[in-house]
C-alpha cells in the first residue's frame, strides 16, 4: 500500500467507521434511536455521538479523521501539481477550511445538550458541507481538464457519479444545512451527503498507487 492509498483509506475508514461504530454503541446504550437513518431519518449524525461511550468515540474518531482530511488535500495538490496553481490553492484552502470547520463543530459537542456550544457546532458542520462541496467541485474540474491532457485517473467515472449526486442533492434539496433541530428530510440528506463525501475521499485509493512518502536530502558544506 502506498502512502497516498493509506491516506485515502484512512480518511474514509476513520470518518465513516467512526460514525458507524458510534451509532452501534449509541443504540446499544440507548442514547440513539435504532433505525436505518439513510431511509428513515430517525436521527441526525450529531445526536448519535453525544452521550456515553458513543460520545467519546465520535469526538475522538472524527477529530482524527479531520486531520487525515487535511493531509488528503495536501496529497491531492501534489498529485495534480501540473494544474493551475491558483485553482489548486483555492481547492486546498476550501478543503482544509471545511475539515477545520468539522473539527471545531465536533470538539464542542458535550454529553448534555445544554452544555454544547450549538452556535459553533452548527456553523462548523455547515462549513464542512458547503466548503467541501466547493473544494470537491474544483478538484473534479481540475481532474477533468487533466484527463484531456492525458492524465490517467482510474476513478474518474466513480468520481463523476459522486459529484453528480452531490450536486443533485444540494440543488434539489436546497443544500445540506445542519441545525440544532432538523427535519426528517434534512436528516436523510445529511447521512447520504456524508457517505458520498467519504466515498470521494476513498476513490483516490485507485488513483494514488504510485504516491509514496519520500525525504529529500541535501548535502551540507
Amino acid at each position: 500500500m502506498s502512502f497516498g492509498q493509506f491516506i485515502a483509506l484512512a480518511s474514509f475508514v476513520l470518518s465513516m467507521g467512526t460514525i458507524a461504530l458510534t451509532y452501534a454503541v449509541g443504540t446499544a446504550e440507548g442514547s440513539a434511536v435504532l433505525c436505518n437513518p439513510f431511509f428513515d431519518g430517525c436521527t441526525d449524525i450529531t445526536h448519535t455521538g453525544m452521550k456515553g461511550d458513543a460520545g467519546f468515540i465520535f469526538r475522538g474518531g472524527m477529530i482524527a479523521a479531520c486531520s487525515f482530511f487535511v493531509i488528503w488535500w495536501m496529497v491531492m495538490r501534489v498529485w495534480l501539481v501540473g494544474s493551475n496553481r491558483i485553482a489548486l490553492s483555492f481547492m486546498q484552502f476550501f478543503g482544509v477550511l471545511a475539515a477545520l470547520g468539522l473539527l471545531a463543530g465536533t470538539a464542542v459537542l458535550l454529553p448534555e445538550k445544554a452544555d454544547t456550544h450549538w452556535g459553533v457546532h452548527v456553523r462548523g458542520a455547515n462549513l464542512f458541507f458547503q466548503g467541501m462541496l466547493f473544494a470537491l467541485t474544483i478538484n473534479y474540474v481540475l481532474i477533468f481538464r487533466a484527463r484531456r491532457r492525458g492524465f490517467v485517473v482510474p476513478s474518474f467515472i466513480f468520481k463523476s457519479s459522486l459529484i453528480a449526486v452531490l450536486w443533485f442533492m444540494f440543488i434539489g434539496f436546497a443544500g445540506v444545512t445542519v441545525g440544532v433541530e432538523m427535519s426528517h428530510g434534512k436528516r436523510i440528506i445529511e447521512w447520504w451527503a456524508t457517505l458520498f463525501i467519504g466515498l470521494y475521499f476513498l476513490s483516490s485509493w485507485w488513483d494514488w498507487k504510485g504516491i509514496q512518502l519520500s525525504v529529500s536530502e541535501s548535502s551540507g558544506k
